[in-house]
């Protein structure tokens, strides 16, 4: 018998592996009846086209449509023609996965309790304050049979169980390799941390790529239109962090490759990035928050502040431009603080004078923050030139963020380590089941 180490999971998972794989009856070998009127969906099935084969068990069109409009009805997403031929696709590629999963699971026979798939339906439903009567309720009211939500969460237990218990021995956390994360959050330690969340959509052939890309695109903008990212990356990541709505929690300044690492320096907490092309597919980010472990997070202090703007025509020539840069310095060796703005400019007729009023250092524009957290109180910066004119940035008053955030312990690193190793492994082993296995689209 295989079981989870004790350290991690103290559930004994897993039972004796079955040698004859045609012989796996997938819902029976799981060792739970969950899927009410399951011979009435038989029925349903057959009467519908197959939408894919998977070594011999059937994926029809009704469980593409049921989960479809499960994803539509969670995620919050638009109902148009175009997304849903493009959250189809995705659906698709996620129900094969989720079959290979579940037979990978009836094959080393995990078992799902009743009572364990009940406790995940009421976390997600106090996950959205609703009971578990109301969710069947709102399935039912969008067409959507409460068997299909039953069946992805079995699905995902299984497979965590399998991971878990089968995988978690090859996983192995040395105290140096804790260490080493020690000393480079202490040295780094005038470096961010992120607070990130990802949606990884799979790419399995060249011939996915285009569509990958534009479904990708379509989740953002709906994303940017006020679908949560967290409904988003659990109905549509294959990464193992979309049990957790996409959260990978707080990430080191270089700890990501460097392609993540660049967009995350380039976000404001609460945007969401563009696709990112990695190896097996392409990577939605969102930066949730921003911090510094070694003091109080520049970004976090608030500004009460005002700005001079000399305009700068588009057809200025160089003369025109000196002569304002010129009216600019002499605004600027004029201030004394914010205590005389209006006089100050009095002499130079086009200058416009701006109370922007208490601000974030992160809410304001990329390429005046540093300048605006080196200020202090009453302190004007020298005029800055931009395509649109000379600015001048004046701080009437500031409050600095609190201290910063502790180290995490050893046992929190080692518990992140052992985290991102298994999830390695998981991603591994379902790539290697895609590989040798039949899979057939019709």
């Amino acid at each position: 018998m295989l079981n989870a180490p004790v350290s991690k999971n103290p559930l004994s998972l897993l039972g004796r592996r079955r040698r004859d794989k045609a012989a796996v009856v997938l819902v029976g070998c799981i060792g739970l009846v969950l899927l009410l009127g399951v011979n009435d969906r038989a029925q349903a099935q057959i009467s519908q086209s197959i939408a894919a084969i998977v070594n011999d068990d059937v994926i029809s069109s009704y469980d593409v449509q049921q989960r479809t409009r499960l994803v539509m009805s969670s995620s919050g997403v638009d109902s148009t023609p175009q997304v849903v031929d493009r959250i189809q696709a995705q659906v698709l590629r996620s129900l094969i996965d989720e079959k290979l999963q579940t037979q990978e699971a009836a094959e080393y026979e995990v078992e799902v309790t009743e009572e364990e798939v009940a406790s995940a339906i009421e976390r997600l439903g106090r996950q959205n304050n609703i009971s578990s009567s109301d969710i069947e309720s709102s399935l039912k009211k969008a067409g959507i049979t409460f068997d299909t939500l039953r069946g992805q969460i079995l699905a995902e237990i299984a497979w965590g169980k399998l991971v878990t218990g089968l995988l978690s021995s090859r996983v192995s956390v040395t105290s140096d390799e804790v260490n080493y994360v020690l000393q480079q959050l202490t040295s780094n330690s005038d470096k961010p941390q992120y607070l990130v969340s990802e949606v990884f959509l799979t790419i399995d052939s060249q011939e996915q790529e285009q569509e990958v890309l534009q479904g990708g695109l379509q989740l953002i903008k709906q994303m940017r239109q006020g679908v949560p990212f967290q409904a988003v990356a659990q109905q549509f990541s294959s990464s193992p962090s979309s049990a957790q709505g996409g959260d990978i929690g707080w990430v080191q300044d270089g700890e990501l490759s460097a392609e993540l690492n660049e967009t995350l320096r380039r976000m404001q907490p609460g945007q969401i990035s563009s696709p990112i092309r990695t190896r097996g597919g392409y990577i939605i980010l969102a930066l949730r928050d921003r911090r510094f472990l070694g003091g109080p997070d520049p970004m976090a202090s608030t500004v009460d502040l005002s700005q001079i703007v000399v305009p700068l025509p588009k057809s200025a020539d160089a003369k025109t431009i000196e002569k304002l840069q010129d009216e600019a310095e002499s605004i600027y060796k004029a201030l004394e603080g914010c205590s005389n703005l209006d006089k100050a400019t009095k002499s130079v007729e086009s200058a416009v004078v701006s109370e922007l009023g208490r601000l974030k250092i992160s809410q304001i524009s990329a390429r005046f923050q540093p300048v605006a957290a080196g200020l202090r109180v009453g302190e004007a910066s020298e005029p800055i030139r931009t395509e649109t004119g000379f600015h001048i940035l004046i701080v009437c008053d500031r409050e600095d963020a609190g201290e910063a955030p502790a180290l995490p312990s050893r046992v929190q690193i080692e518990d992140r380590l052992f985290d991102q190793q298994l999830s390695t492994l998981a991603r591994r082993y379902l790539r290697d089941l895609r590989r040798d296995s039949t899979i057939e689209l019709r």
